[in-house]
């Protein structure tokens, strides 16, 4: 569980813990949807933007939710964990900026942007899947916690933003079209930080007193 850490016999913190994950399930459910529009051809997007922003709304529940438990559980048990619960608050902030970033990558599609008969599709969709997947791995991790699978999950996610950055600042120095250009700058920006805060989020839990803050 992830906050057994702090848990004093509260057992309403099991709830918040179920608001957690569904939090992780719900954003990459959107990332996911919010992605296969990039491909969709010329297809009508509108439903799947309907079931994203339906998605987000929960996601923003699921915030207010753990966010109120929090707060009735350090009144009720006093302030002697108050820095973890501030730790996880933290935490459903960033996974609700995660949201956000999905709702965001749809956004791209709305506009016209896909990602199909291109030169580079097969690894704009490869980029995409590993995000994704990073979502999967962040539930699993928190689940199951241990330093050394937390070390290495950080360790591949700041690898991922690094080479996201580059990419971002090598397109702002291309000669490419801005048609060409720019669609993947926004995308490969929303991407890092979808990963910035998932794994943020996943430190902030995991080591509340010893944690790099990653505000995206």
């Amino acid at each position: 569980m992830v906050f057994s850490f702090f848990r004093s016999g509260d057992h309403t913190l099991d709830h918040v813990d179920h608001e957690v994950a569904a939090m992780l399930g719900d954003c990459r459910h959107s990332l996911d949807l919010a992605l296969s529009t990039l491909t969709a051809g010329d297809g009508d997007i509108g439903p799947v933007g309907e079931e994203i922003r339906a998605t987000d709304r929960r996601i923003n529940a699921s915030e207010e939710t753990v966010r109120r438990d929090l707060i009735v559980h350090t009144t009720v048990q006093g302030g002697s964990d108050v820095g973890s619960v501030m730790s996880s608050i933290l935490a459903v902030k960033k996974l609700e900026r995660v949201g956000d970033q999905a709702k965001n990558i749809f956004d791209l599609a709305d506009e016209g942007v896909r990602f199909t008969a291109v030169d580079d599709a097969a690894e704009l969709r490869a980029l995409g899947v590993e995000v994704s997947g990073r979502l999967a791995e962040a539930a699993s991790l928190l689940a199951d916690p241990s330093d050394a699978r937390l070390r290495e999950f950080v360790d591949a996610c700041e690898e991922r933003m690094t080479d996201l950055d580059a990419r971002v600042n090598g397109l702002i120095h291309s000669d490419e079209p801005a048609r060409h250009a720019v669609p993947r700058a926004m995308f490969f920006r929303y991407l890092k930080r979808i990963v910035a805060n998932v794994v943020g989020a996943v430190e902030v839990l995991l080591q509340p007193l010893d944690r790099r803050d990653r505000d995206e």
